[in-house]
């Protein structure tokens, strides 16, 4: 009977040995994450960090969009406003378009992006500065606009807007003003 006893009082202890460790590695982790949950809901913000998102078309063609940071739209949960945003768009066999900007907002549902501030982009030897960039890609549609300089070997371009199509490629370059004309500087006397 003792070895009995003993076995039972020594099951009963690992029971209350264990019970003890499975409350204090799980459930006061839970009590963190609650405490960490009423910060975020304080400060009303959800910062996401090393954001990068990836989407593909049924032709193969990429878009990789990467950020250092990301708050997610409060009225509309498929919106997040990046930070530090770099953009990469595959299409036709290896042809790439990077594009770089201090903000933009990004939908999850569509992927269309509106990228603002210092907007960056460049494709083989062609560069483009401006302050907006939209890739609408819901409507197949991409906008830039607001001080738009494009550069390349040859030419240098300024112009307040171009719009292009995102299927047949074509492209409207344009001032605001109609009075105004869009400048073209060609380099090299221009000889192309």
């Amino acid at each position: 009977m003792r070895k009995k006893t003993f076995l039972q009082i020594v099951l009963f202890l690992l029971i209350i040995v264990f019970t003890f460790i499975f409350f204090y590695t799980y459930i006061k982790k839970d009590e963190k994450i609650v405490d960490i949950e009423k910060i975020n809901k304080e400060t009303k913000t959800d910062i996401i960090t090393d954001i990068e998102y990836l989407s593909k078309d049924d032709d193969g063609n990429t878009y990789i969009i990467k950020a250092k940071n990301g708050i997610i739209d409060e009225e509309n949960q498929d919106l997040i406003h990046l930070e530090n945003v770099k953009a990469e768009i595959n299409f036709d066999v290896n042809k790439k378009i990077f594009i770089t900007a201090i903000k933009a907002t990004y939908n999850n549902d569509n992927f269309d992006t509106k990228f603002s501030e210092n907007v960056k982009l460049s494709h083989n030897y062609h560069n483009l500065e401006c302050n907006n960039i939209d890739l609408i890609f819901s409507e197949n549609y991409a906008k830039l606009f607001g001080n738009v300089k494009y550069m390349n070997n040859f030419t240098k371009l300024l112009a307040d807007q171009i719009e292009i199509d995102l299927i047949s490629r074509k492209t409207k370059i344009s001032m605001y003003d109609a009075n105004n004309k869009v400048k073209i500087k060609h380099k090299n006397d221009g000889l192309n």
